[in-house]
This record gives structure tokens, C-alpha cells and sequence, in this order.
């Protein structure tokens, strides 16, 4: 592909519906309260130190929320948990928790949601404007996993299982 042929944004986000991913719902704090939003876009970074990244949208108002903060949570899903993720998955939305079984990170004060196979909390050590969005890279401070549960994976536009 030459630098003058343009990709398509949906021909590039149907292109990596191909790669399997873990679901998350992140969290952090704002002067309102707690705000969450379901990410796929989550991977490690380093092991010294323990660092993370997640991005989201420029135009969401919790990237916003999260680059003021500094802290944030971060929930892996399991496999039962598939709601979680469909009702924290708007784009241009910040949901608060409501009624959402969660704990209160003792490292960060970011809220964790319950049941989950793994959770992080973590401090952002640096942001960058990417494209239409904004990377942010965490140093882990605390985290906790779960052995026996089974992850929820989103592949190919839906949701699946690992078995």
C-alpha cells in the first residue's frame, strides 16, 4: 500500500475484529463520582516495572475524566459477566456505577468490580495523543487474580469464551 491510498476507518476496525481480545471495564474517579467504561484496547507494556496501557476516544468524556484523575481501575471481565460490558460499553457516554457490586481499591480509591477475573489498579505515569485517541500508559500498583474463572473474550464482533 502506497502513503497516498487511505484506509478506511471501518475497513481498519473490521480488519482487527480478527484478533481476540480480553474485556475490561476501567474505572476511575471525577468530581462527580465514579465513572466506568468497557475497554478492549488494553495490553502490558513492562514487567520492570509492571506498566499497562489502555486507550480511549479524545471525544469521550471519560478520557477526560481519567487523564484528570491519574488513577483508575481496571476490571477483567469474566465469562458470565458479558452485561457489565454491554452496559459500560457506550462510546460517547460516562457511566457511573449505580448499583454495580464494586469495591474500593485501597491503592488508588478506583472502584473494582466484583467477581472479576483479575484486577489492577494503577497510576499513569504518561499520556499521548494518538490519532483520534489518547494512549495512556499506568504503572501497576496493586492487582489481585481470580484462578477459577473463565475470561470473557470479544472476537469477530461478539462475545465468546475460552474453554
Amino acid at each position: 500500500m502506497t502513503a497516498a491510498e487511505q484506509i478506511a476507518p471501518d475497513t481498519f476496525r473490521s480488519a482487527l475484529t480478527h484478533i481476540p481480545t480480553g474485556v475490561m471495564v476501567v474505572t476511575t474517579q471525577s468530581p462527580t463520582g465514579h465513572q466506568a467504561r468497557t475497554a478492549n484496547s488494553f495490553t502490558s507494556v513492562s514487567l520492570q516495572p509492571p506498566l499497562v496501557s489502555i486507550c480511549f476516544s479524545d471525544k469521550s468524556p471519560f478520557t477526560v475524566a481519567l487523564c484528570s484523575s491519574g488513577l483508575w481501575g481496571v476490571s477483567v471481565l469474566a465469562a458470565d459477566q458479558q452485561d457489565l460490558s454491554v452496559h459500560f460499553a457506550h462510546r460517547m457516554s460516562t457511566k457511573d456505577l449505580g448499583g454495580v457490586p464494586h469495591t474500593i481499591g485501597p491503592a488508588t480509591g478506583a472502584a473494582l468490580l466484583t467477581n472479576c477475573v483479575a484486577t489492577l489498579e494503577c497510576r499513569s505515569v504518561a499520556t499521548q495523543p494518538a490519532g483520534d485517541h489518547t494512549l495512556v500508559i499506568g504503572e501497576v500498583l496493586a492487582l489481585r487474580t481470580s484462578r477459577d474463572s473463565t475470561p470473557l473474550v470479544f472476537y469477530r464482533g461478539g462475545y465468546h469464551t475460552v474453554t
